[in-house]
């Protein structure tokens, strides 16, 4: 068979199981425990690190800081640097040997990997088990070590045993600068390591879109007509750069999510201006969040208002802009857990399990943003 008829026949299959997921019946229930069970989130930026924890009613909090230590500096800022001045590029964290221990799947890779990565599948899955062992017993690359110290100094991962960061869900935000690099897989290799389930690997704009209460179409879009806020794009500033990264929805659970970005330099109002405007005239975002300890800097207000960005920009997050990241980590995490795998119909037992979660966590109104989509995790209001 030609293998471009193969290929169309492998995609004709998928999306026949897509679209008929949510007519099927779920055969698990989501465990109490995970339902009630906190998760976290880690955002990395060039400055250091900050957690957040999630709850199963919608609430979130942000919990610690601690500033980047010189070494941690030292192997960052080099990928920083050599990423300003370039011209807006896109990129995927791309780490074969990385994978989340509780979903080994190849659907977590690029789609070009997928092809080969799904015959190789079954034999991945025989092997993991031994493979993980194996890895645990070999020591952490000395940047992956490095990362991982730089996390255990976070609250509330500090004083805790290994036994129980090994049943903590995380999710790791990255900048988009770090994409596609080595030191990306290195955060990757050290949170994969240190806690027992790295739900997901998440970038600026997913992060910040999550908290903010949109519904990113992570699951089977099709079974629910989902299409996504479309082109939404992050802003970060913290004095000494600027970050704008974009990502368009629907994002997938299956494959690595792609995101364009581009990065100056903090000075200048004129030039901060200039750049997001040639940003914004390439990339054509639907809509713009800022993010980053000093976005509320005079001089950076200004460069702002005068560029075309005023005109894409999301204000109904009442979110500090410092605390977005780490949050949206933490509540994409929060969401993963308590989501079944596909959208497949849950019975009576467990919409049951979830009332008794709903009871035993109380009520909180979480964000919900004033255009569609206005959707929560069990996309309710669809």
């Amino acid at each position: 068979m030609p293998l471009n008829k193969f290929i169309t026949a492998i995609l004709h299959g998928c999306l026949i199981l897509t679209s008929t997921s949510a007519h099927r019946q779920c055969t698990t229930c989501i465990p109490l425990n995970d339902l009630l069970a906190e998760a976290y989130g880690i955002e990395i930026s060039m400055n250091g690190l900050r957690s957040a924890v999630a709850f199963h009613n919608g609430s979130a909090a942000p919990i610690s800081s601690v500033v980047a230590s010189q070494e941690y500096k030292d192997l960052l800022e080099p990928v920083l640097i050599k990423a300003i001045g370039q011209e807006p590029r896109k990129r995927a964290l791309r780490c074969p040997e990385t994978r989340s221990r509780s979903e080994p799947s190849p659907f977590d890779r690029s789609f070009l990997d997928f092809l080969t990565a799904a015959f190789l599948w079954p034999q991945r899955l025989w092997e993991s088990s031994k493979e993980e062992k194996l890895a645990e017993l070999l020591p952490l690359h000395p940047a992956a070590q490095l990362l991982q110290n730089e996390m255990l100094a976070l609250h509330p991962f500090t004083n805790l045993a290994p036994e129980t960061l090994s049943r903590l869900a995380v999710a790791v935000e990255i900048p988009s600068w770090l994409m596609g690099t080595e030191e990306a897989c290195h955060i990757a290799s050290a949170a994969e390591r240190t806690f027992g389930r790295l739900i997901r690997l998440e970038s600026p704009p997913s992060s910040a879109y999550t908290i903010a209460g949109y519904e990113l179409c992570r699951i089977s879009y099709e079974a629910f007509d989902c299409t996504g806020p479309g082109r939404i794009a992050t802003l970060e500033y913290d004095g000494n750069f600027a970050v704008l990264s974009i990502v368009q929805t629907p994002l997938s659970n299956w494959f690595a999510n792609p995101v364009t970005f581009s990065a100056t330099t903090g000075t200048g109002s004129e030039s901060i201006t200039a750049w997001v405007n040639e940003f914004i005239d390439s990339q054509s975002p639907d809509k713009l969040m800022l993010i980053g300890s000093n976005t509320d800097d005079p001089s950076f207000v200004d460069a702002i208002a005068k560029s075309r960005a005023v005109s894409y920009l999301d204000e109904n997050s009442p979110l500090p802009a410092s605390q977005i990241l780490a949050l949206g980590a933490a509540q994409s995490a929060k969401e993963r857990v308590e989501l079944q795998v596909d959208d497949c119909g849950e019975p009576e037992e467990c919409q049951e399990l979830r009332r008794k979660a709903d009871v035993i966590a109380g009520t909180y109104r979480p964000l919900r943003p004033s255009t569609w989509p206005v959707a929560g995790p069990r996309h309710a209001e669809l």
